[in-house]
This record gives C-alpha cells, sequence and structure tokens, in this order.
C-alpha cells in the first residue's frame, strides 16, 4: 500500500465526458470492481515522487479504442479511509506531475462533504 496526500483542487472539468465513453468505462468498470461516477476528484500532491513511483510500478493498464486517445495506468485504493477509488494516470507528454485523478463510485466532494482547498488521503494498492 501506498499511502498519498494532497489538497482538492479544481480541474478542467472534462473528465465526466471522458469517464462518459463505453469502452472507458468498461475498462474501468472490469479494473476497478465498480462503474465510476463520471467526474474526477483532482488533488494537488504534496510529494512530487508519487506520480513516478505509480509509472514505475506499472498499474492496470487502460487502452485506448480510439484514435486520438492516449493508455493510462489504473491503481486500487481506498480514498478518505472510507470510499473504493481508482487513480487514473494518463501516459502523455506534460502532463502535470503534481496532479492526481482520483475516481469513485460516487461524487466524493458532495457524498464526503470536502472543497477546493481540504487535504485529502488515499491508500493505493501498488503492485
Amino acid at each position: 500500500m501506498m499511502k498519498v496526500a494532497g489538497t482538492i483542487v479544481s480541474g478542467l472539468g472534462v473528465s465526466g465526458s471522458f469517464l462518459a465513453i463505453p469502452w472507458v468505462n468498461d475498462q474501468l468498470a472490469k479494473g476497478l470492481s465498480f462503474s465510476p461516477y463520471c467526474g474526477t476528484l483532482n488533488i494537488e500532491l504534496h510529494d512530487l515522487e508519487v506520480q513516478r513511483a505509480l509509472k514505475i510500478s506499472s498499474g492496470k493498464k487502460v487502452l485506448p479504442a480510439e484514435k486520438g486517445f492516449c493508455e493510462a495506468l489504473l491503481f486500487e485504493g481506498t480514498v478518505a479511509g472510507r470510499f473504493p477509488c481508482g487513480v487514473i494516470l494518463p501516459l502523455v507528454a506534460n502532463y502535470p506531475e503534481n496532479v492526481l485523478e482520483i475516481i469513485a463510485p460516487v461524487h466524493l466532494k458532495q457524498t464526503l462533504g470536502i472543497n477546493d482547498g481540504d487535504r485529502i488521503e488515499v491508500e493505493l494498492e501498488v503492485p
């Protein structure tokens, strides 16, 4: 297990449409044993080595089924000690090294009563 801490930040607002694509949702549901809510919780990392460590450990792969999409790594975990979650890490150049995108079966901000600027912990299962 790897414990990761970060601060909740706003994203670009495009993850919902990506997660709603059937082949994406199918791969995530198979890899995580739940169908994710169509949106991510973005956290700004306090430790910049986290993404590098995750890329080295090679989680499950999300493979593009259409042109114009990238591969991503997927890691299972638990967010806030309460909900199953996944971290999806796009394998693209210039992806910010200090951000993780958390997916869960629920809208995490509403369910946990959290907001941008709040601190949150995620426990990840790393191979």
